[in-house]
């Protein structure tokens, strides 16, 4: 996803991405180079419940792929909503997810889930992420990040559109190795060599299917019962 953080752009929309509502004037947008969890940041208001105000960009896709699409989410009140969407072989492919605040609304029906009636803190970047596959022919999909048919107000920063799933390929050198494990940032052991052959000095392996977002410890134990341990990747 070019152009993710925001960074490049003019004082209305970031460099490359489209800014609109579905009714004119309903809503407003603006780049501020500063205050932003990195940087610039998006911040996107909508003045009534009967539009959106979205922030959004076409990119390409493999066909039949897991992907992950998020954003950092600073939530002052509304609806935001990260929704994909494209038309493939003639149908749309539709994939979203929301952040919702009602914590101010006077009247909560009981059948709205607890975490909505909580309004999150205005001044906290909030991670949200929907995971999804693409469908058999599909070349692109359109991100779309903002408000959602209610009155709403939030900043947006480091859109993400990346594969959801990785092959991590480990190697371990440098002496004698008497065994290795791989956690994950949890201290989950995600695979164990057990007790490697006398004189081994090289393990090389790879492990499909991982979650790209996140950090795995490599352990390499000497012999004498010494671990040397490095993170992959190094900084998150």
């Amino acid at each position: 996803m070019e152009n993710a953080e925001f960074e490049a752009g003019d004082a209305r929309a970031p460099e490359g991405w489209g800014a609109s509502t579905s009714i004119a004037d309903a809503g407003s947008f603006e780049r501020l180079t500063e205050g932003g969890r990195s940087g610039a940041f998006m911040r996107v208001e909508s003045f009534t419940s009967n539009t959106n105000a979205y922030v959004s960009r076409t990119t390409h896709v493999l066909p039949e792929t897991r992907y992950r699409a998020g954003a950092w989410v600073r939530m002052r009140g509304g609806t935001m909503i990260i929704w994909m969407h494209a038309w493939v072989d003639g149908k749309r492919f539709d994939e979203r997810t929301y952040l919702r605040s009602l914590g101010l609304n006077p009247l909560i029906p009981e059948f709205v889930r607890l975490e909505w009636t909580q309004s999150p803190d205005p001044d906290e970047w909030q991670w949200v992420e929907r995971e999804f596959s693409t469908w058999p022919n599909q070349g692109n999909i359109n991100m779309h990040l903002g408000g959602f048919f209610d009155r709403s107000s939030m900043d947006i920063d480091g859109a993400f559109l990346g594969l959801a799933r990785t092959k991590l390929t480990i190697e371990a050198t440098g002496g004698e190795i008497a065994r290795v494990r791989v956690l994950n940032d949890a201290d989950e052991e995600l695979w164990n060599s057990g007790q490697l052959a006398g004189g081994t000095t090289v393990l090389r392996h790879g492990l499909p299917d991982l979650p790209t977002d996140a950090r795995y410890r490599v352990v390499a134990t000497q012999p004498d019962g010494t671990e040397v341990a490095a993170w992959y990747p190094e900084q998150q």
